[in-house]
């Protein structure tokens, strides 16, 4: 699963699409902001139910993306029996880390305002978009009902990361006082939701010593964190998992089913698999 490389990365991501849609799907485009980047893709099962939703953010070095191009994800996560948001936000160097944070936060608000308190919402994130759901689950300040969060499964996600070894990082979560900010692991408490870290062995854009210190230091907290590691794996491989070519008996989709189905369980019935 290595064939992937930045040159080509968005080319890739359309044949991934192309490859998606493999379930019936009722799909919402709601606006959540004043933004062209203040939208969301909210797919749901056209048949009613009390199941869980996933709110997915995606990575991109916190400067690209765009939702269109992670419908292969919503596709996946929905053969797991959920219903799936995909929200954008904007980028640097237009805006800082600060404004992408808050987009994040009205994402998340915007989702809460939509689902009834017993649908377990789980926020999923690759890269740049699990730094950004690890915040949110775990600094406790960022959102009106913090509880309301069933768990993080991060993917390959910077969590540890300062000092900065990016130039353009200085500046990017700056000015200074707000560093401190940007980091998941400052916010570790006992009472967080549960973690669950998935990181590649081979990954060498985001080292897997980001989930280790995030998870050692949130059970020293007396919290819930797991971390999962996969041989052979590199960054984006993680992400390009959910791919339809790729999520067949593919353990980070399997493990990802397992610890929804986990994390609903009390609340919902339990996730399923189409088995594609």
């Amino acid at each position: 699963m290595r064939w992937w490389n930045e040159t080509w990365q968005w080319a890739g991501l359309r044949v991934i699409n192309a490859l998606a849609r493999s379930v019936p799907v009722e799909h919402e485009w709601v606006a959540y902001g004043d933004s062209p980047r203040h939208h969301l893709d909210w797919y749901r099962h056209p048949t009613p139910g009390v199941r869980p939703t996933v709110l997915f953010f995606y990575g991109g070095n916190w400067r690209s993306g765009r939702r269109q191009d992670y419908r292969f994800v919503a596709d996946t996560v929905m053969t797991l029996g959920c219903d799936v948001v995909v929200p954008d936000y904007r980028l640097y160097p237009h805006v800082r880390f600060t404004d992408i944070l808050r987009d994040a936060r009205m994402a998340t608000e915007a989702v809460l305002e939509r689902i009834e308190p017993n649908h377990p919402l789980v926020l999923l994130g690759h890269s740049a978009g699990a730094q950004l759901g690890a915040l949110l689950t775990l600094n406790a300040s960022l959102l009106s009902d913090p509880a309301r969060v069933s768990g993080f499964i991060g993917l390959a996600g910077p969590y540890d990361f300062y000092p900065f070894t990016e130039n353009d990082h200085w500046e990017l979560f700056g000015p200074e006082p707000a560093y401190p900010a940007s980091q998941p692991i400052n916010f570790v408490r006992a009472d967080a939701p549960p973690l669950f870290l998935l990181h590649g062995a081979d990954d060498t854009r985001v080292r897997r010593g980001h989930s280790k210190s995030l998870m050692l230091k949130q059970q020293a907290a007396g919290g819930h964190a797991e971390r999962r590691v996969y041989p052979g794996l590199g960054h984006v491989d993680l992400v390009v998992a959910f791919s339809r070519l790729h999520r067949r008996d593919n353990p980070v989709v399997r493990d990802v089913a397992e610890i929804i189905e986990t994390l609903s369980a009390s609340a919902t019935p339990p996730c399923r698999s189409d088995g594609d």
